[in-house]
């Protein structure tokens, strides 16, 4: 058995954020607003440690919804507990990785060897803390803020109810090499499986798959994930600019017929907002200064002749019984009148699947 088994303590929840690092919060900022995976709500007992030359490649599923087949995670929340002693609270490196595709006892689906690895998207949160209160054991959890950017796609299941597996994996390293650090247990997710692929990273090129692993009990790894609603996507433009700031979320799905909703989360004092929508997706660094981006065809495909003042930064309305297959919409920030001279910065774009 790679891992040990051992008790845990109360934890405390930290946000981290990339290029900030971290600070005590209660959840998130801007991830979600959907909870897409949730592998924390079980009884926790244990966490386990491994090497920092170890890999455990643990899995989940999402629910096949929708109509393209994906599910983008804009957050994660995961949960570790440390016994290295850190009385600065940045002793502790953590890597994780987001796989497509893991099978049960053959590993991750496209795997070659430790340089190619065949991850979606992989991420280094560097300064996290280990056991800073200095009693022998600390205990986080770290929730890992994604939107902006950071965001990466997964697929779903392919037919309701067939489970196929995405992976994940975080491994420990710390600056003392003790080996004290590692993942907490739990077990109610959709699509987990009481074993984990192991890796052993310190193995020749292509020989670190070391088969699948379990535990005495029904248990995984904790962890859960963060997206938009259901056939929403984030994106931004090739080459962002330094006004391409303001944040915009879908508050609900859209569907023809329905109510929708969208929000600046990140509204500043004294600015407006504005939304406008289009069957068409554009990348114009033409608004203030080229330093920000239009990102929908407003022009040549609109779907409003005239933007929508968001007030307070929010914005909702029922939508007609008929939509377009695909909906973009952007937001403008702006002070006085809505004019384009009168625009501060813009928001990331979504597109809305039918």
């Amino acid at each position: 058995m790679p891992v040990h088994l051992q008790t845990i303590t109360s934890r405390t929840t930290l946000d981290y954020t990339f290029g900030e690092g971290y600070e005590i919060v209660h959840q998130a900022q801007r991830s979600g607003p959907e909870t897409i995976f949730n592998n924390r709500s079980g009884i926790v007992y244990y966490y386990a440690t491994g090497a920092a030359t170890d890999e455990f490649v643990d899995e989940g599923s999402f629910p096949h919804a929708g109509v393209n087949g994906t599910e983008q995670v804009n957050g994660l929340t995961f949960d570790y507990c440390s016994g290295v002693p850190d009385p600065l609270g940045t002793a502790i490196t953590t890597e994780l990785r987001l796989y497509e595709e893991t099978i049960a006892c053959q590993g991750v689906t496209g795997w070659v060897d430790a340089n190619n690895r065949n991850e979606a998207c992989g991420y280094l949160l560097a300064g996290l803390p280990g056991d800073t209160g200095m009693a022998g054991l600390s205990c986080w959890t770290i929730v890992v803020d994604l939107a902006g950017g950071f965001e990466c796609t997964l697929p779903q299941e392919q037919t309701p109810g067939s489970m196929n597996n995405f992976g994940w994996s975080a491994i420990y390293f710390d600056m003392l090499n003790l080996n004290l650090t590692g993942p907490v247990l739990n077990s109610s997710g959709y699509g987990t499986q009481p074993w984990f692929e192991y890796y052993d990273l310190s193995q020749p090129l292509g020989a670190e798959y070391l088969g699948c692993w379990w535990f005495s009990y029904p248990i995984s790894f904790s962890m859960s994930m963060e997206g938009p609603p259901t056939d929403t996507v984030a994106y931004y433009s090739a080459n962002p600019g330094t006004a391409d700031t303001v944040e915009l979320q879908g508050d609900v799905e859209v569907r023809a017929g329905q109510a929708a909703g969208w929000t600046i989360t990140n509204p500043a004092a004294g600015k407006s907002y504005a939304l406008i929508a289009s069957t068409g997706k554009k990348d114009l660094g033409v608004l203030v200064g080229g330093t920000a981006h239009l990102l929908v065809d407003w022009l040549g495909n609109p779907l409003l002749n005239n933007p929508i003042v968001m007030v307070g930064g929010t914005y909702a309305q029922s939508l007609p019984p008929a939509l377009p297959a695909s909906i973009h919409v952007q937001a403008a920030e702006y002070t006085g009148s809505l004019t384009p001279a009168n625009i501060t910065a813009m928001s990331n774009g979504l597109t809305h699947s039918n």
